[in-house]
């Protein structure tokens, strides 16, 4: 959809190509409400082991669209969208860190093969890691900094690269992607069988997209839908039936209150247009 959009304007952003770090950092600047916000919500989400970075992506998304005073420009080519969804992909990295070298449990794909790499270097992640190799945290924050800044600069290198993407024909494209597509979902598990339910889930997507339904919501749910179903049971099983304790356990707690607070902010801005209606 971006390209067909963007088609006519292509040539034209390439030409002005040398605008483009200042524009970048212009537009940092524009967004950094935004990023800061994507950036912290995506770092809790990382903290969680197995959620990963789909999620902090989506749920930075999600929490930018309804904080946006232009929310009918998301899925149309929105800057801040594409900030916030960046911003969780990235930020969600150094969160699955965290529980790796406290406590030995990957958060995400990253954080499992750095764990692997840890043990292979003969080390111990967890509680002790501070005390036995105190020098390790230091230098794996230093390491995501510099990753960060050349990321930045490769970014802004490969730019000229990516806008050419525009150019190519849909007739071309998309038969590249979809054949991408079928490889990766078989690649996974080698039946096809999943192929079908891709098909499927591709038209159902289709006419949701048409009827104006968001998707955001509709990929989380099916993402975080077992996992909340396994740990609810989890957690009755060791409470005894008891729900009581999700809302006295200090952790528990904080994380209702914050699901209260993100369902109600949903009519927030309604109600504000309305007043000042």
């Amino acid at each position: 959809i971006l390209v067909s959009l963007q088609r006519t304007k292509a040539p034209e952003i390439i030409l002005n190509f040398g605008k483009a770090t200042i524009s970048y950092f212009a537009e940092i600047g524009k967004n950094l409400a935004n990023i800061i916000r994507s950036g912290l919500v995506s770092v809790m989400v990382g903290v969680i082991p197995g959620v990963g970075e789909d999620v902090a992506a989506w749920i930075s998304y999600d929490l930018a669209k309804r904080s946006s005073k232009e929310p009918e420009k998301f899925g149309e080519g929105s800057l801040e969208g594409l900030a916030a969804a960046e911003t969780g992909n990235n930020a969600c990295v150094g969160g699955a860190i965290i529980p790796v070298l406290t406590l030995a449990v990957p958060g995400s794909a990253p954080a499992a093969v750095l764990l692997a790499a840890l043990w292979l270097h003969g080390m111990r992640p967890g509680p002790l890691l501070p005390i036995e190799n105190p020098h390790i945290i230091p230098q794996v924050a230093a390491m995501f900094a510099v990753a960060t800044i050349l990321i930045t600069v490769y970014g802004l290198f490969i730019t000229r690269l990516m806008l050419r993407m525009l150019l190519v024909p849909l007739e071309i494209l998309m038969p590249i992607v979809f054949v991408l597509m079928v490889v990766g979902v078989f690649a996974l598990a080698g039946r096809i069988f999943d192929v079908w339910v891709m098909l499927l889930f591709g038209v159902a997507g289709y006419f949701l997209r048409k009827g104006g339904f968001p998707v955001a919501p509709f990929v989380l749910g099916f993402i975080l839908g077992p996992m909340a179903d396994v740990n609810i049971r989890r957690s009755l099983i060791l409470t005894a039936g008891d729900p009581i304790p999700f809302f006295t356990r200090p952790i528990s707690l904080v994380l209702m209150i914050a699901t209260i607070f993100i369902l109600t902010s949903r009519y927030l801005p309604s109600m504000k247009r309305k007043r000042q209606q």
